[in-house]
């Protein structure tokens, strides 16, 4: 694999500009997927700074950067595992303060060779303790030391997400089997880290590929609310669907082979629409429904966006049955967007992902998209009262579900008119005690 100078580096732009802003502290390198995605000539917006100081002392840099951003530095962790994040829509820098560490010792206890590397700022050298130089141009991913994933659980998950960002990669055998021998510790590590990787790892451009390493590492269970429930015929039958959901996040529109030929996803072709859903609900959807369907409770600890979260439930509860209603009548497909509400993009994006070939995605879109609000929340025809007066049943869960009723009809075609409401109710209860 060819790699790019390290001497880029001292050119580059974006490192230029945060070590000014952070007003040139000694000490500092920047090091981890930074300094991989460079040398491989990949763009990255992430940055990992280490800086020889304490969490206090290295507050002052941080702010300033933050200030120089015009956003806020936050603190997080615990010592020995402080760190400050500052963050925009466009980057993200977390600042390490190494305390007693020296910038070597926190090099080796990093996870993997390629995200080992470091440059010193701003003009080097570039820092290889491990071999990640070596492994980097063998495109292999190869863990530091098997106590370095055993100290932290989540970083076993981080082996499948890697492999779907860099499709070219292969893992190690022997990290391979340290990943099988540690993957029942998995289950230990926090949710919110754990469902952040899966995030990111649905990201990648191999999502397909991460999925594929998790059930081979046996990592996909001990992630899971419930390993007993995953669908693994399921995953395997549609894990290409993890590669289209994956598309429109990377500006190529396809997604990269991996090395030697095998396919994972290049010429794929993207889900057929575009309704404005939030991409990640869609890819959280493909996951729930691998792993069985879990309630909201169970998703909750994974602390992913409420409304993507909440989405992706839905979609993923209703998959089986969009599938099945793609070629009903109009009218039917009204209904199932009204029910499904506003999770309906999420559930064809996550339908046409799954079965791409089906051009009926297209026609649902339109029609979605004409007017989403008479399908979503729909204006009901007459009031509550005057539902209750015609019908004569007294408020409460009875009158609701004829509420409901009539405005299932109002969505079908059935009932267009306040007129027209009258007369379906009439026709329904006509011997209800207060009927007119």
């Amino acid at each position: 694999m060819n790699l790019r100078d390290p001497s880029i580096l001292a050119n580059d732009p974006l490192l230029r500009r945060v070590w000014d802003q952070l007003e040139r502290p000694a000490g500092c390198r920047v090091t981890g997927g930074y300094v991989r995605d460079r040398l491989l000539g990949r763009p990255s917006n992430d940055l990992d700074l280490t800086i020889e100081a304490t969490a206090e002392q290295a507050g002052r840099p941080a702010r300033r950067l933050a200030r120089a951003l015009g956003v806020r530095a936050h603190l997080f962790g615990t010592d020995p595992h402080r760190i400050w994040r500052i963050e925009t829509s466009a980057l993200k820098v977390e600042l390490w303060p190494l305390g007693r560490l020296t910038a070597d010792q926190d090099i080796c206890r990093r996870d993997f060779s390629c995200n080992a590397l470091s440059w010193e700022l701003p003009n080097g050298p570039l820092v290889d303790l491990v071999g990640g130089m070596n492994d980097l141009s063998r495109g292999r991913l190869r863990a530091i030391s098997r106590a370095n994933l055993e100290s932290d659980p989540v970083r076993l998950l981080r082996a499948p997400r890697f492999l779907a960002q860099l499709p070219n990669f292969d893992l190690d055998d022997e990290t391979r089997s340290w990943i099988r021998e540690l993957g029942p510790s998995l289950r230990a590590a926090p949710r919110e880290r754990v469902g952040q990787e899966l995030l990111t790892l649905l990201r990648g451009p191999a999502a397909s590929l991460g999925i594929t390493e998790c059930l081979r590492l046996g990592l996909f269970g001990p992630a899971s609310p419930a390993a007993d429930r995953i669908d693994v015929e399921w995953i395997t039958a549609h894990h290409r669907a993890a590669d289209r959901l994956a598309i429109r996040h990377h500006a190529g529109g396809t997604a990269a082979p991996q090395k030697g030929g095998r396919h994972c996803g290049a010429g794929v072709p993207p889900a057929r629409t575009t309704l404005g859903v939030g991409d990640d609900a869609a890819r959280l959807a493909y996951l729930i429904r691998g792993w069985g369907i879990p309630t909201d409770r169970e998703l909750a600890p994974y602390a992913w966006a409420r409304s993507d979260r909440e989405a992706a439930l839905t979609a993923a509860r209703e998959l089986d049955v969009a599938l099945s209603t793609v070629d009903s009548p109009a009218a039917d497909r009204r209904e199932f967007a009204w029910r499904a509400g506003s999770a309906f993009p999420t559930v064809i994006a996550l339908a046409s992902a799954v079965d791409p070939g089906h051009l009926g995605w297209q026609r649902w879109s339109r029609q979605w998209s004409r007017n989403p609000a008479t399908l979503e929340d729909p204006h009901s025809l007459l009031t509550g009262g005057e539902i209750a007066e015609i019908t004569g049943i007294d408020p409460g869960p009875d009158l609701g579900e004829v509420v409901r009723g009539l405005l299932r009809a109002q969505v079908r075609g059935e009932v267009r008119t306040p007129g027209g409401a009258r007369r379906w109710l009439l026709a329904r209860y006509a011997g209800s005690r207060r009927c007119l």
